[in-house]
């Protein structure tokens, strides 16, 4: 029996511009939510987000890629106008996401208490960078500048040399993850008790969650994680490591796994050394340790060496760019990356097995006056 999907019929309207906001919306869209945004006058900011490879695009990859399974309006919210729209919306909505600095919606008076006020069943879910606190409030915060106040960018790279940033906006992608799964948790209380509730959350939070591990290994101990490049830092081997023509990564550190992988790349000797006895001495001699692995591996192709660890049940993968991912078979199969209309897009991760598996639709951009909510898709 195919299921209907979960959120069918509950209406998101979206007051948010960029990454994190409109990838709960996205998210939310996905499971079934009927998805109205609103812009202001002159558009979301991630329209202008473009690499030099998208700069003759007609569209903004990035704003494509988010604001998908979604019907757009434009309102200048700072008009009486434009807030009585929002207001009509909202009286209907079940959820509002909204992203502003902190105090701005309640200036334009469409805070949350205003808001439940008139829908008291409305979830009125909120992302800031730092928090409402009286030291967060003061500070704006998009990905990159949480990254560096929270630490990611102190643990991220090469020892000698400066850190670096995740190579992708990673904070801004996981707090639309935690947004969403708020917001349902919100939904679900609502359905045994019909209140509504606030849902808030920041970029800086949720980056200091992403590190429960090495935070929580600082806390306890009082020593920083060192930065170890392309190594996992807290025991070896798993790095990357060198073949004849490109790179692999080994994830080796089990004791069964480091004595399948010594013999099959024909160093049983490596076991007996005192240097590299259990994980904790490996890291600590990783450089001698890399050497010697690299050694044998220059005899053979990523090819050969990742279908012969396979064959030995040690976790290997060739070191992928974006070319390679898009022409594995790994990628076909999982069906994540998928058209969306003349354009591309990525589809939720998550499978829901009981439900159809649906098409996924470009934006709909609409005069403000013409969305309706349950007013279906053009």
């Amino acid at each position: 029996m195919t299921e209907e999907l979960p959120l069918a019929g509950v209406k998101v309207l979206e007051l948010a511009q960029m990454v994190a906001g409109p990838s709960a919306g996205l998210l939310l869209a996905d499971y079934g939510a009927d998805v109205i945004k609103v812009e202001p006058p002159q558009g979301d900011g991630g329209r202008q987000l473009r690499s030099l490879a998208a700069a003759g695009l007609p569209d903004s990859p990035v704003f494509v890629g988010y604001n998908r399974d979604k019907r757009l309006i434009r309102l200048d919210l700072r008009t009486p106008a434009g807030r009585a729209r929002v207001l009509e919306l909202a009286d209907e909505a079940d959820v509002l996401i909204e992203a502003a600095r902190p105090g701005a919606m309640e200036r334009l008076e469409l805070g949350a208490d205003e808001l439940l006020a008139r829908n008291p069943r409305l979830i009125y879910a909120s992302v800031s960078g730092f928090g409402r606190g009286p030291v967060g409030r003061r500070k704006g915060g998009v990905d990159i500048v949480v990254q560096a106040e929270s630490g990611i960018i102190s643990t991220t790279g090469y020892a000698d040399r400066p850190g670096t940033k995740i190579g992708f906006t990673a904070v801004d992608a996981a707090s639309g993850h935690a947004l969403c799964h708020g917001i349902l948790a919100a939904l679900f209380r609502r359905e045994r008790t019909g209140r509504g509730d606030v849902v808030r959350l920041s970029l800086y939070d949720v980056a200091l969650h992403l590190q429960t591990g090495s935070l929580t290994e600082y806390l306890m101990t009082g020593v920083q994680t060192p930065r170890a490049g392309n190594s996992a830092p807290l025991t070896a081997p798993a790095d990357l490591l060198r073949c004849a023509d490109g790179e692999i990564i080994v994830s080796a550190y089990l004791d069964p796994h480091w004595r399948a992988f010594t013999a099959a790349i024909g160093a049983p000797e490596l076991v007996d050394d005192p240097r590299f006895g259990d994980g904790v001495q490996r890291a600590r001699h990783r450089a001698e340790l890399v050497e010697l692995i690299e050694k044998r591996l220059a005899g053979g192709s990523v090819a050969h060496w990742t279908a012969r660890l396979q064959q030995v049940g040690v976790l290997v993968a060739e070191v992928k760019d974006y070319a390679a991912v898009v022409a594995d078979p790994l990628a076909a199969e999982s069906g994540v990356l998928r058209s969306v209309g003349p354009d591309h897009g990525v589809a939720s991760p998550v499978r829901l097995e009981r439900t159809e598996q649906l098409t996924l639709r470009p934006r709909q951009e609409l005069d403000a006056d013409d969305a309706r909510f349950g007013a279906g898709w053009a």
